[in-house]
């Protein structure tokens, strides 16, 4: 047990379902051989936990999640609602403390939910992802989940991972089920 030599980047992408659940597993998985790890959520603050998120506050030690409480995550926030120059301005305030913490590598893994989401909206510059993936310590792994992500960033990732929708019960119009798709 004990700290990694070399830190990766992982990126989960696509229009598929378990982008989230992938890095929440790997999350479990570190967690089990006694690494620190760190998840980040943007656009998911205010919207309720999610069953993983639950389950990692329970397991605690080894564990911390921020939640920026930024009020974007399609599934919950009516578009009416949504102020996108005030959203931009949250979350580059999120990402510069994310990185802070990040850079001091106090963490063996850490997540980046929805940071793909982030970028592609253009709420916050790829050339600051770039940024934080140069400059984390070298033992850090990095995992950027979510729809989206920019070619420039696929580049430079280890693994990269697109969940493909083939078929989604949502089509059909079934409802999100707790403990399922959230």
């Amino acid at each position: 047990m004990g700290r990694l030599e070399r830190g990766l980047v992982h990126i989960y992408t696509g229009n598929g379902k378990g982008k989230t659940t992938a890095a929440f597993g790997l999350a479990v998985r570190a967690l089990g051989e006694g690494l620190k790890v760190l998840i980040f959520q943007f656009l998911k603050g205010n919207a309720p936990l999610t069953g993983e998120t639950a389950l990692i506050k329970v397991i605690t030690r080894g564990a911390k999640i921020i939640r920026f409480l930024d009020e974007k995550h399609p599934i919950f926030v009516p578009e009416e609602r949504f102020v996108e120059k005030k959203l931009k301005e949250q979350i580059e305030k999120d990402f510069s403390a994310a990185k802070e913490i990040i850079i001091k590598g106090d963490y063996d893994l850490v997540i980046l939910d929805e940071i793909n989401n982030v970028m592609k909206n253009g709420w916050l510059s790829k050339g600051e992802v770039q940024d934080l993936i140069r400059q984390r310590p070298k033992n850090v792994e990095l995992v950027l989940t979510g729809r989206g992500a920019p070619e420039e960033i696929i580049e430079m990732a280890d693994y990269v991972t697109e969940m493909k929708l083939i078929k989604h019960p949502s089509q059909k119009g079934v409802k999100a089920r707790r403990g399922i798709e959230f």
